[in-house]
């Protein structure tokens, strides 16, 4: 449905608005810092004026290596009041990763939180934002001149980049327009003066279009949260609470994950926008019927600029499978076509088409791969206007609502991120003693999530082993693409046309379970073979040992929150998801157990 919003307005006409009209308002706090409009407004003048001083105008990139910190909102911000685009870094990326991406995109600078080694080795400026949030700079005057960079609606306001099916990322140009769109006057959530906005969401996800804009675009106040909060449910159901947080927009398996565990973690939130994956209807009823809650199931592809559909959720029959993905939110128009681009009827599956002002410019440096995804919109009432290939499954149901049925090719979600699993074949590939690999997505139960799992056959006495070929993808691809399991064969199966027939690769947890390393259960203390037996049951394997590596074992994020919740109930101890990164063994985990564990304690009393 068509509403008014600010068509022809940029991101920083309509800051410069909020700035006038709640000078003293509250912008953002992370920690102890809280900053007004006012202040916000003067540091990011400060830093904008640097960044026009290096040559940043329209259309040009800065990159932005932070995450989930003060520095992330204010690069944003000083980026397109210099005129320019920011392009958000993943912090869990490999340096060849980061590489591939600078040289591609190549940024005029790099905005960091802090000093970084390395960075500067990559030949361009690297500015740390740190040096501009003094209370000099928050409380001069001098810094109220506005910046104007001279970027319209029509100009680049990020790229993002996601997986790419060639095995190169591929990044997505967004535009202010495409931006201002998803944030003012929408439909599937309400932004407003005072509304205290949760940012949680990695910088380089596109969610946090969403939570930056959406707030402060409308004079709201984002709230930062630390990751280990984030991750720990009973930590974060208190700073929910404490923070008095409205406004939540997060990862479907985030929120499987954490609703699964305790529903009430959502108790005090007033809207809660979950998208990136499917929802499972029982998490989803569980949340829903919280009084003052509304939750949102939304969808979208960031090509759309994060979102296109969504629906508000209501209790479900326990036996339905699937929570639907609404309806088109305004100024969105959504096609289900068959492969002639013919609209099909209501219970016809077919590829969903996504058109309106929220379709993205297209991809960077790849015009044949944005002429095939982006194509000229023939339903649209306007000449020139065009739609988006999504390449997902959908079904329009009888009431309207759209349906999400699968992907048309190998993309999946981990972990709310778009992976193509043929970029996790040709990083395999890549590997001397790797002679072919096929990588699949296998339901994960213990997590309530996807998880990668790649087939390989070795290239003769070259062939690697298991964790030299772990450590080659840790090098090369970020935490999320990294197979859960590597599974070695003598050859992949074929079919009649001999390409690797992927439906017959089946996981076998027998034959992909951790090497025993001899000493599997070995030791003698209880304490150790209690929790390894805990590591064992959620991994599902035989026996895992003392020194063995969870996350070389099959172990990943969402599985490891998991852990620890058990953990802290079991032996009521606080271990956070840092730590365990330090040592996540068990030998690591019992040394926390027995430095902070209470010996009065009753199981269950220590939650997190």
């Amino acid at each position: 449905m068509p509403t008014e919003y600010p068509r022809s307005g940029s991101l920083c006409d309509l800051f410069a608005q909020q700035v006038v009209r709640c000078p003293g308002a509250p912008a953002v706090t992370y920690g102890p810092i809280t900053l007004t409009y006012q202040q916000l407004d003067r540091i990011t003048n400060s830093l904008a004026s640097r960044l026009r001083e290096l040559g940043v105008g329209p259309d040009q990139l800065v990159a932005l290596h932070a995450d989930r910190s003060l520095s992330v909102i204010v690069g944003m911000l000083a980026t397109v009041k210099a005129g320019g685009a920011y392009l958000a870094l993943d912090q869990s990326c490999p340096a060849r990763r980061l590489h591939t991406i600078l040289e591609e995109s190549k940024p005029v600078a790099l905005l960091t939180e802090a000093d970084e080694d390395g960075l500067t080795a990559l030949g361009i400026p690297v500015i740390t934002v740190a040096e501009h949030l003094g209370e000099t700079t928050r409380d001069g005057v001098t810094h109220d001149v506005r910046i104007d960079g001279g970027a319209g609606s029509e100009n680049l306001a990020y790229v993002v980049y996601t997986s790419g099916s060639s095995g190169i990322p591929k990044g997505i140009c967004v535009t202010h327009r495409n931006v201002v769109r998803r944030t003012r006057n929408i439909d599937y959530i309400k932004f407003g003066p005072g509304d205290r906005v949760a940012q949680i969401s990695n910088a380089a996800f596109d969610a946090v279009t969403v939570e930056v804009w959406g707030a402060l675009l409308n004079g709201g106040e984002l709230v930062g949260f630390d990751r280990d909060t984030i991750l720990s449910p009973g930590r974060l159901a208190n700073a929910l609470r404490a923070d008095r947080i409205n406004t939540m927009v997060m990862a479907t398996p985030l929120f499987n994950q954490l609703a699964a565990d305790d529903p009430s973690t959502f108790s005090t939130v007033s809207q809660i926008l979950v998208g990136g994956d499917v929802m499972a209807v029982s998490q989803a009823n569980s949340v829903a019927v919280l009084p003052g809650c509304t939750l949102v199931n939304g969808y979208g592809p960031a090509e759309c600029t994060t979102l296109a559909t969504a629906h508000h959720v209501t209790p479900m029959p326990a036996e339905q499978l699937r929570v639907p993905i609404g309806r088109p939110i305004s100024n969105t128009t959504c096609y289900v076509l068959d492969d002639m681009l013919r609209p099909q009827p209501a219970g016809v599956s077919g590829q969903l088409y996504i058109g309106g002002d929220g379709v993205a410019r297209g991809y960077l440096g790849q015009p044949e791969l944005t002429a095939e995804r982006f194509l000229p919109d023939p339903f649209a009432a306007e000449p020139g206007q065009r739609m988006y290939a999504t390449g997902d499954l959908v079904c329009r149901l009888s009431n309207g609502l759209f349906d999400f049925l699968g992907r048309v090719d190998s993309q999946v979600k981990i972990r709310g991120f778009r992976v193509e699993m043929n970029e996790v074949d040709a990083t395999l590939l890549r590997h001397p003693g790797i002679r072919e690999a096929a990588t699949i997505a296998d339901a994960d139960i213990r997590a309530g999530d996807k998880t990668l799992v790649s087939y390989y056959v070795g290239a003769g006495e070259a062939s690697p082993e298991t964790g030299e070929l772990r450590a080659f993808l840790r090098d090369r691809l970020p935490d999320y693409m990294v197979p859960a399991r590597l599974i070695r064969l003598p050859e992949l199966p074929k079919n009649a046309n001999m390409k690797i027939d992927r439906a017959r690769l089946s996981f076998s947890a027998s034959a992909s379970s951790p090497a025993d390393n001899g000493g599997c259960l070995a030791v003698a203390e209880a304490l150790d073979d209690e929790v390894a037996a805990i590591i064992g049951r959620l991994l599902d394997v035989p026996a895992f040992s003392r020194a063995e590596n969870f996350f070389e074992s099959g172990g990943q994020s969402m599985l490891a929150i998991r852990l620890l919740t058990q953990l802290g109930r079991r032996f009521c101890v606080n271990i956070t998801l840092a730590e365990f990164f330090e040592d996540p063994t068990v030998r690591g985990i019992v040394k926390y157990i027995r430095e902070r564990s209470d010996p009065g304690a009753q199981p269950g009393e220590g939650l997190l």
